[in-house]
């Protein structure tokens, strides 16, 4: 019987999207870095026309319809956190416990390292249109800085961008409050603030349902 994988979302949280001011720590304390310190930070893009995607042919192989459904279920998972995140990590790896069945009502939960952090996702099973559907909640997901930083040109138009996170984060999506980091652009600063054009603003990073980023642009520090 097919497997057929569909991506829960959970309750969609209010997001607050204030224009505020944002503190952080690059390179020690963002918040409180001058506009001198934090462009020797930034890093130069092309601004993406569309959002962007993940490019996922480093995927291994998808198991035919003969695997085990274990190991069908950890490769789904596999692809889908790895799109969420931006990027297949080569070491990642998924397990789902060997014990699962294509039955409806069971509910498991499912493990993936990516970027040396280790994650838990609870999967749960019903009945589909020609097969079993498992549903995965994503409490957590990783995302990785290169494509937080793609994101955040498409959304600011700005090229010279800079997120002061490690490699790999973790986000909560649909969460009230931003992720533990802030990001830079180079965007000329609020509107309703004069202010030089090569001005870089903060930018408070926020994960909807379903894995989309979305950023909050801050004014801009004058210190230094």
């Amino acid at each position: 019987m097919p497997l057929f994988p569909r991506t829960t979302l959970l309750p969609v949280a209010a997001l607050a999207l204030a224009l505020t001011a944002c503190s952080g720590g690059a390179p020690e304390a963002p918040g409180e870095a001058s506009q001198e310190d934090l462009s020797a930070l930034l890093v130069e893009g092309e601004v993406p026309a569309d959002p962007p995607e993940a490019d996922l042919s480093g995927l291994p192989d998808r198991p035919d319809d003969s695997a085990p459904v274990a190991e069908r279920a950890a490769w789904h998972l596999l692809a889908d956190v790895s799109g969420i995140a931006g990027a297949v990590d080569p070491e990642a790896v998924a397990e789902c416990p060997a014990e699962m069945r294509e039955e409806a009502g069971a509910s498991h939960t499912c493990t993936l390292v990516y970027g040396d952090v280790d994650l838990e996702f609870p999967l749960t099973s019903e009945e589909g249109s020609g097969g079993i559907a498992f549903s995965i909640e994503h409490p957590e997901v990783p995302l990785t800085r290169a494509f937080a930083e793609e994101n955040l040109r498409h959304q600011s138009g700005a090229e010279a961008v800079f997120c002061d996170m490690d490699d790999v984060a973790v986000l909560a999506p649909g969460a009230e409050d931003p992720a533990d980091f802030t990001c830079h652009a180079r965007d000329g600063g609020v509107e309703w603030v004069d202010s030089a054009e090569d001005t870089i603003s903060p930018y408070d990073v926020y994960m909807l349902n379903g894995g989309q980023l979305t950023f909050s642009q801050g004014v801009a520090t004058t210190n230094g």
